[in-house]
């Protein structure tokens, strides 16, 4: 693939990534531009900030807008029977309270039956009628959970797959990319690149001879000292013999 051809395919990739994720499709396209130019510093630039893959998850995936949807009205069901469940306990508590202050004799009989009578016509949302919502409501959140794990486990295999195989063509594209701006250093700037090289060298070897040289001035020290302190100990022994 020549420097047009990998341009084009960086190109496609850019408009590919775009509908997803705008600004990961504006550094494709610049990275496209740097290629067809020859702008190898940019270019290089420009790839090491592409990550293949995110980028390839990111393509690999495709959101249904449906099952979004669901999603959505699952997360939010999930808190619906509590709620439910207060508002009816709210109003049959306020009937309780109106019921027993009108008819104080009812105060024997249990809360629960009375609100199963309605507290006599002061209740629409009697208990087996919230009883029945709640059900209700709990049902629809298990069909959906349920639906949407089975829908995301044979999914997830899918999508793991295509961007198995995306991944390996970003990384084939970004790597010819690479190999496109290697080939493109001119004999002045190998000669350039050498002869720094070889400056490095050279000093890396110079302070490495001058710790060497440091270390045996030590050595040197080191054996002076030890001369030293034997003619101490001699000395020191004579003085203890008198």
């Amino acid at each position: 693939m020549d420097r047009q051809g990998t341009a084009e395919a960086l190109q496609r990739l850019a408009d590919e990534a775009t509908a997803r994720e705008p600004s990961l499709g504006t550094v494709l396209a610049r990275l496209a531009d740097a290629v067809r130019e020859g702008r190898t510093t940019e270019a290089a630039a420009y790839t090491g900030a592409v990550d293949p893959r995110g980028l390839a998850e990111l393509l690999a995936g495709k959101h249904s807008r449906l099952w979004a949807v669901l999603e959505v009205i699952r997360n939010v069901l999930v808190f619906a029977p509590i709620a439910v469940t207060w508002f009816g306990l709210s109003i049959a508590a306020t009937a309780y309270a109106q019921l027993l202050a009108a008819r104080p004799d009812l105060i024997s009989r249990p809360f629960l039956l009375l609100w199963q009578e309605g507290f006599e016509g002061r209740v629409v949302l009697n208990f087996s009628t919230l009883a029945i919502t709640d059900a209700s409501l709990i049902g629809v959140l298990i069909v959906l959970s349920l639906a949407l794990h089975i829908r995301s486990e044979i999914r997830d295999a899918q999508v793991r797959t295509r961007a198995l195989l995306k991944e390996s063509e970003i990384r084939a594209l970004l790597g010819h990319v690479s190999s496109l701006g290697a080939l493109d250093f001119g004999t002045g700037d190998a000669e350039s690149i050498l002869a720094d090289m070889a400056a490095e060298e050279r000093r890396i070897y110079e302070r490495a001879a001058e710790r060497e040289g440091q270390l045996f001035d030590l050595e040197g020290v080191v054996e002076k000292l030890r001369d030293a302190a034997v003619r101490l100990e001699r000395a020191a022994d004579s003085l203890a013999r008198r």
